[in-house]
């Protein structure tokens, strides 16, 4: 079994988020992040001190990775109202591709620890708070292009789509089905897009986005 050195620490952290977010905080025992890790657990410790502290490198690392992936387009400076489509959708597919019903790693992580952790309840909100932000930026990129009404509060939209994004994920653990998950996807849109011209403009962003 390997013993953990510093080139390994991002497999490492791979390895435990696997783990965490299959079987949650309290249901991934030390010996299961050493199988897990393949990493002896005195090495463990001796890189990241005890489980706790090793969770919160993991949610550091998930930000960094998964998160910073997932919503790369949308803190793009020209990110717009056809990136956020195409983020929700993106959601959609790998929700539907999650044979495990995991469901979202910073949901789940926040339903076990908040509000009884403050430390790591305010690494999780850090990290609902990027997004958020890259929502925010392309709304109002999407309002300048007038891809949305100008009269839409920007800041309330992005608290909605993330309210969103975690039911979304919620409802994939519970009823893991396309049809589900699409209407959920349509009415998140349709509250964006209320009219008929705003609905044919949605049309053609999809249509530009995918070519």
């Amino acid at each position: 079994m390997a013993r953990c050195k510093e080139f390994e620490r991002e497999y490492v952290l791979e390895k435990a988020m696997t783990a965490f977010w299959l079987y949650g905080y309290e249901g991934t025992s030390i010996q299961i992040l050493v199988q897990s890790t393949g990493v002896h657990r005195g090495s463990l410790y001796d890189t990241f001190g005890d489980k706790r502290s090793l969770f919160c490198e993991v949610l550091h690392y998930y930000d960094k990775t998964t998160i910073g992936s997932a919503i790369q387009a949308l803190e793009s400076p020209s990110a717009s109202l056809a990136d956020l489509i195409y983020f929700f959708n993106g959601v959609v597919e790998y929700s539907l591709c999650d044979r495990d019903a995991k469901g979202c790693f910073l949901v789940n992580s926040a339903i076990e620890f908040c509000p009884q952790d403050s430390e790591i309840s305010e690494i999780i909100s850090s990290i609902f708070q990027r997004i958020e932000r890259a929502f925010q930026n392309s709304l109002k990129n999407a309002q300048i292009k007038g891809e949305i009404s100008q009269s839409r509060d920007i800041e309330a939209l992005s608290k909605y789509l993330i309210s969103s994004l975690k039911g979304l994920r919620v409802t994939a653990k519970i009823d893991p089905t396309r049809e589900s998950l699409d209407r959920i996807n349509r009415s998140i849109f349709a509250t964006l897009q209320p009219t008929q011209a705003d609905s044919q403009l949605l049309e053609t962003n999809l249509t530009q986005k995918s070519t």
